[in-house]
């Protein structure tokens, strides 16, 4: 049989490939469903661009360290500040840093509320308070404040809850909420 001859079915040769659109439904050699196709090749772009969103985002910090996820929040007179990750993992180490304006070298009194000390574990605080206690179930930190009337005090925290949370701190009746949201 020749490609100029009918087949043994009595069809027609088909067009060569350069006279044939790529696009139209063909049923030679295989039946094309080209409808279906665009619907798949759709949304493989979509699910494509959904993908690249989210790597973006979890490299700008949503899901953990990151620019999205650094936060710094003041009282209004600016004598407390918090700097914290507002997106954690449960049971990986982030940090907080509070950081009280006083007189120089007074003692100052910093403390933390229930709900920090529920959703997170202190694994580590630096400088060494002059002493800690325990205070309306949360945690009462002194320290000395230096020449400059400055005191930071950095705590290594590692989260063992899941979800939303609402901390609260406090300096001389200046209050400072900070909210973080833990992932499992």
């Amino acid at each position: 049989m020749t490609d100029a001859s009918p087949d043994a079915r009595g069809q027609p040769p088909q067009p060569g490939a350069a006279q044939q659109d790529d696009f139209a439904p063909r049923n030679y050699p295989i039946t094309d469903q080209i409808a279906f196709q665009r619907r798949t090749w759709r949304f493989e772009r979509i699910g494509f661009g959904v993908l690249l969103i989210l790597v973006a985002l979890a490299l700008s910090g949503l899901f953990s360290g990151g620019p999205l996820s650094q936060q710094s929040s003041s009282s209004p007179e600016r004598r407390l500040s918090v700097e914290y990750e507002r997106f954690l993992r449960n049971g990986a180490s982030s940090r907080v840093v509070l950081v009280a304006r006083t007189r120089p070298a007074a003692r100052a009194t910093l403390r933390l509320d229930q709900a920090f000390l529920r959703a997170h574990t202190v694994e580590s605080l630096q400088p060494q308070p002059l002493f800690a206690r325990s205070y309306d179930g949360g945690l009462e930190l002194v320290g000395q404040a230096d020449e400059q009337g400055r005191l930071s005090i950095y705590l290594t925290i590692r989260p063992d809850s899941l979800g939303l949370v609402r901390n609260s701190a406090w300096f001389e009746g200046e209050r400072v909420v900070f909210t973080q949201f833990i992932y499992p």
